[in-house]
């Protein structure tokens, strides 16, 4: 399975279009799976699964960024 940059609004998307970074292989994957009756158990838990593994994201990518901004203010005092 590719990786998503969003994996909660990919996954459960109604739109045509993907724009994250699994470049549309998992989009609306799990919307599709609502239809059939006896697949809400599971999607309820993917989404579990991908609630825990979007927050590891964001808190990932927040770090990175202030990694970045930290390193842009050193080179600028540095001049």
């Amino acid at each position: 399975m590719a990786v998503c940059s969003n994996p909660i609004q990919c996954q459960m998307a109604v739109r045509e279009l993907c724009t994250c970074a699994c470049g549309g292989a998992n989009h609306s994957r799990l919307r599709r799976m609502l239809d059939d009756p006896g697949a809400h158990e599971y999607v309820e838990l993917q989404l579990t699964e991908l609630k825990a593994h979007q927050a590891e994201l964001k808190k990932t990518k927040r770090v990175e960024r202030r990694k970045k901004r930290a390193e842009a203010r050193k080179s600028i005092k540095s001049l």
